[in-house]
Order: C-alpha cells, then sequence, then structure tokens
C-alpha cells in the first residue's frame, strides 16, 4: 500500500517536473474541441502508458517494431491531428467518421473524445518523465519479462497520478478559453492549436523534444529532487521487499 501511495503522489509530482515541459503543446491541445477530448486524452494516455511501460519488450518482440518506429507512428498521429484542429473541413470530417465508429447511444462518436484517445496514446508513447525509483524498477522488471500484478498496480497509480494534474489543465483551460472575450475567437485559437500541434511533431522528426528534456535536467537541477518521497528510507526498504 505504501509504494502504491507514493507512486501515486510521484505521479502528481512528476507533472512538475522539467522533462514534461516538452509535452505541453500535445496536452493543451485538449482545451479546445469536443466536450469529451480531455477524458478522451486521459483514457488513452493512462491506456498506452501502462501497456507500453509493462509490454513494451513484448510489443517490439511480437509485432518486430523497434521503440523508434513506435515514436515515429506517434508523430505521425500528431501531425494528423494537428491539421484536422488547423483545418475545420478535416476536422468536420474526422468526427462524423467518429461518430460512425462509436455507438450513437454512448455520446462519444461526435464529442472529440475518439479524437482524444488517440491523442492521448501518442502521448503516452512519447512521456518520458524524470523517473523515479519505483517506477524504473518496474520498467527494468518489465524489460526482464517478469510482469506482475503488483507491478502492473504501481504503474496504474502513477499513471493515475499523472492523469490528474493534466485533467485539471485541460479543464482550466477550457474554462478560460469560454470567456465571452474569447468565444468568438474559439475557431481561430483551435486553429493555432492545430498549427502547434504540427510544429510539436516536426520537432519531434529531429529530436527536439529530447534535446529540450535534456537541457531543462541540467539546467534546473532543483526540480529533479521531485522524486524524494521514493527515496526515503521506508520506501526503499519496502521496494527491495517487493519489487527487487
Amino acid at each position: 500500500m505504501l509504494l502504491l501511495l507514493v507512486a501515486f503522489a510521484g505521479g502528481l509530482l512528476t507533472v512538475l517536473s522539467p522533462c514534461v515541459l516538452p509535452v505541453l503543446p500535445v496536452l493543451l491541445s485538449g482545451a479546445v474541441g469536443g466536450r469529451g477530448r480531455p477524458l478522451g486524452i486521459i483514457a488513452g494516455f493512462i491506456g498506452s502508458f501502462v501497456l507500453l511501460t509493462l509490454f513494451l519488450a513484448t510489443l517490439v518482440n511480437v509485432l518486430g517494431l523497434s521503440v523508434e518506429a513506435l515514436r515515429w507512428g506517434a508523430v505521425a498521429l500528431l501531425l494528423l491531428f494537428g491539421l484536422t484542429l488547423a483545418v475545420p473541413a478535416l476536422q468536420l470530417r474526422f468526427e462524423l467518421l467518429a461518430a460512425r465508429a462509436l455507438p450513437q447511444r454512448t455520446g462519444k462518436g461526435g464529442d472529440g473524445f475518439l479524437g482524444g484517445v488517440l491523442v492521448g496514446a501518442t502521448l503516452g508513447v512519447v512521456w518520458t518523465p524524470c523517473v523515479g525509483p519505483i517506477l524504473a524498477s518496474v520498467t527494468t522488471l518489465a524489460l526482464s519479462g517478469q510482469v506482475t500484478g503488483f507491478a502492473a498496480a504501481v504503474t496504474l497509480a502513477y499513471a493515475l497520478g499523472v492523469a490528474i494534474p493534466m485533467l485539471g489543465v485541460m479543464w482550466g483551460g477550457r474554462k478560460l478559453l469560454n470567456r465571452p472575450a474569447l468565444m468568438n475567437r474559439l475557431n481561430r485559437i483551435q486553429q493555432v492549436f492545430g498549427v502547434v500541434l504540427m510544429l510539436f511533431a516536426v520537432g519531434m522528426v529531429f529530436g527536439v523534444d529530447r534535446q529540450i528534456q535534456t537541457a531543462l535536467v541540467d539546467n534546473l537541477p532543483a526540480l529533479q529532487q521531485l522524486t524524494f518521497l521514493e527515496e526515503t528510507p521506508a520506501v526503499q526498504r519496502q521496494l527491495e521487499q517487493t519489487l527487487p
């Protein structure tokens, strides 16, 4: 229970780490579009992050894909989603396809949920936070093929911790954009977000996101202390006993 609580708290604190800043454009895209987009992004992120953390080695072996291939797939999806935001006609077509893909009774097809799931899934692929000892141990076990139920629970607890502030940022952004002064400019703001997403995807092609992460970690060492909870003696003892 201690490790689960600390993993959850570590997820909450990770959002403050410098490693997260390069992916903010992806997260902020949830502030525009349909009402279901923020929840879709959270669902996609949690699903892809947990899956890749626990089964990346297995997926790479079974599918015959490299980790870089998954990254290229994320780049392509971000480019596509940015394009749909930047070009209203493409967004309308995508929402019509989404409405057909999901049963109408779910209310998720045309409200941006499916698009959000795709964006969240790409966010899970490119998410490379300043991982603390707990998640690092889980990742090591997963890479060696030792995936346990407890390791899965720890990973899920961490992902849920990350998801809460993510959702808060997106809901806060939507509330800000719903102010009367900005309501008449929503279409233009959405197009700007689309262009920003496409620029982010192009930056990923040249590794700009990784360069920014490295620079932030090197120049802001104080923010690396966000893993202090995981480094306490009690947690370290539990970590050695439970996730050797």
